[in-house]
């Protein structure tokens, strides 16, 4: 393969922004991609229900500074303003109002602690900081699992401080993977070309692949910490302590889906509804029924409860449970063409989502850092104040494209 000034690995949302900003730069960039598609965890799957299904993100977070608002508005996508409600309602719909406003209140409290443990400074786990548990512990428990992609004890009270939410999360009718998909159209990737190694020791960056050696004069790493971090693609010189301990200190999180059709006639319900199925347990899902008024129902299932359901498949099962709890036995001939989501296991991603360890915030940081102006990383879990979403990781990769190109001019 030719030589070039910058190769790029990895062509998910950071890897794609960092190959655009490069190229408007006037660089000579390849991007390369294991998958035979671009996006990574932003993935719309459209051939099991012949509609929009987003398997990984789904919504615009902080959707009025979110910068994808404005490509969706220029690619012609319909962004829908209209944030979830998530806690409208759980099981059946029977709780005492009294009960509803409890539980509300003490999620927002634990919330409230963990972000005022970290406003303080204190890097600690989130479990640590807690008020004394009520009947809302249970569903704050799960809400960290969904939020995080870990329990309340792996978060960072810091980590979770700086993060930026406007509480404005929009979604988009024709799914966010296709978003992000139709933006990285027509640049220079080449799909189905995974990288196992990275030499950095000579004059140039030599990236080998199964179609042959790339060299550059700059290499931007855009893989999640986790895959890198079970070194599946080597570097030679081995990386420095800050980066490898970066690494090893943000791992992905586990969030899962189970997906199902449903008889248009079998539920009466508003379009977007969502229902917690259980307060009782924080192994729970949360279900999202006819988004967009689609006759499906997608489960979300967070933290270890996820892990427990990835390891073991059952999360179709745990989705036909949570069904079943929501709206009796009877739901479960109206549900047909099962679909689980698979981030844990998926070799090139290994996770959903970074999580800093607790005493650990400060590393997302520490692998933004160039590594000897020659080896940058970006992705989600190198933003500071907008880790876990598509657009930290679209930022980081504009943030290290730029970096890269002041590199080269230099």
């Amino acid at each position: 393969m030719s030589d070039v000034d910058a190769v790029v690995i990895g062509a998910g949302a950071a890897g794609l922004a960092a190959t655009r900003t490069l190229v408007k730069a006037g660089f000579s960039v390849q991007a390369i991609e294991a998958r035979p598609r671009v996006g990574g965890r932003a993935y719309t799957d459209r051939e099991s229900y012949g509609l929009p299904f987003d398997h990984g993100c789904a919504w615009l977070h902080s959707a009025d500074i979110n910068p994808f608002r404005a490509i969706a508005r220029e690619l012609g996508f319909t962004v829908v303003d209209r944030s979830a409600k998530w806690r409208r309602r759980i099981g059946d719909g029977s709780l005492p109002a009294e009960l509803m406003d409890a539980i509300d209140r003490e999620v927002n409290d634990c919330l409230a602690a963990i972000d005022a443990a970290g406003a303080a400074g204190q890097d600690v786990a989130g479990g640590t900081v807690l008020p004394p548990a009520g009947p809302g512990r249970p569903l704050f428990e799960a809400i960290a699992g969904w939020l995080f992609g870990v329990d309340p004890d792996e978060v960072s009270t810091l980590d979770y401080f700086r993060y930026v939410d406007t509480g404005h999360n929009w979604p988009i009718a024709e799914g966010y993977g296709t978003l992000v998909a139709t933006h990285g159209a027509g640049l220079p990737v080449k799909l189905a070309t995974p990288a196992s190694a990275v030499d950095w020791g000579g004059r140039d960056v030599a990236v080998t692949t199964p179609a042959g050696r790339i060299t550059s004069r700059v290499c931007i790493v855009t893989l999640p910490t986790t895959v890198l971090a079970e070194e599946r693609l080597r570097f030679s010189p081995a990386l420095p302590a800050a980066t490898r301990a970066a690494l090893e200190n943000l791992p992905l999180g586990a969030d899962e889906k189970a997906a199902f059709r449903i008889d248009g006639k079998a539920l009466d319900l508003p379009t977007d509804t969502s229902i917690v199925a259980d307060r009782d347990t924080s192994r729970t899902s949360v279900v999202q029924i006819r988004p967009f008024g689609h006759d499906i129902a997608i489960c979300f299932f967070g933290g270890s409860y996820a892990r427990e359901l990835a390891d073991n498949g059952t999360l179709i099962e745990a989705g036909r449970e949570a069904m079943t709890k929501i709206f009796g036995s009877a739901i479960v001939k109206s549900l047909s063409a099962p679909v689980a989501t698979s981030w844990r296991h998926d070799p090139y991603t290994r996770g959903s989502y970074s999580a800093a360890r607790p005493g650990h915030a400060n590393r997302r940081a520490d692998l933004a850092a160039p590594v000897d102006d020659r080896l940058f990383f970006a992705g989600e879990a190198c933003s500071i104040d907008a880790a876990t979403t598509c657009h930290g990781a679209h930022l980081s990769g504009i943030a290290a494209g730029k970096a890269a190109a002041a590199a080269l001019k230099r």
